[in-house]
């Protein structure tokens, strides 16, 4: 079952982990101060995720391949995912987050 890992730092920073049910990561959260930012953040991942518009494809000077999902409202970043050789791996790991964000909330 895809799940999210809520995680702390060595300085004691707040971010989760969306993990896939094969236990990769799909998507890793932002730095928080309280755990209770980070607790809001992943009520705005399953929010956000359910619109396409809200992933962003994104590409490094190294030719990798990465994607961020924003926030309706004021277009934050709620999630960045890891870095992916091509465009096409990119947008199915969209698509598999999407689905399984979607399958949580049921």
């Amino acid at each position: 079952m895809p799940q999210f890992v809520i995680q702390q730092t060595e300085s004691n920073k707040w971010f989760y982990e969306f993990l896939s049910e094969d236990k990769s990561i799909l998507l890793t959260g932002t730095k928080h101060e309280i755990k209770q930012a980070c607790l809001g953040e992943i009520v705005s991942v399953k929010m956000n995720a359910e619109y396409e518009e809200n992933f962003e494809i994104r590409k490094t000077p190294g030719n990798d391949y990465f994607f961020i999902l924003r926030s309706m409202g004021n277009h934050q970043i709620i999630g960045i995912s890891e870095m992916y050789s091509n465009k096409e791996t990119c947008e199915k790991i969209i698509s598999q987050t999407r689905k399984y964000i979607e399958k949580i909330k049921k």
